[in-house]
């Protein structure tokens, strides 16, 4: 997968985390509902997974993620 790729994905799941708590399921299906052919499912994992291991995102509940200030600023570096 390319650095833009990722950028892209990681910038889907971070603007919908920005809008409030959002269930596992519904954040997998509005990323891989998007027209990208490499938005698939093992990928949206990969890069949720770097979200959360880099702060950027934490779980807030069992299936439920929200978006950290520091996933904000990086956020806005995605741009």
């Amino acid at each position: 997968m390319k650095d833009r790729e990722r950028d892209v994905l990681r910038k889907a799941i971070l603007e919908m985390l920005s809008k409030g708590h959002v269930h596992y399921t519904d954040l997998e299906k509005k990323v891989t509902a998007t027209c990208y052919s490499f938005a698939t499912t093992n990928t949206f994992k990969r890069q949720l997974r770097y979200l959360l291991d880099n702060a950027y995102v934490q779980r807030v509940a069992r299936g439920v993620y929200q978006i950290t200030p520091k996933g904000h600023d990086y956020s806005v570096l995605l741009t």
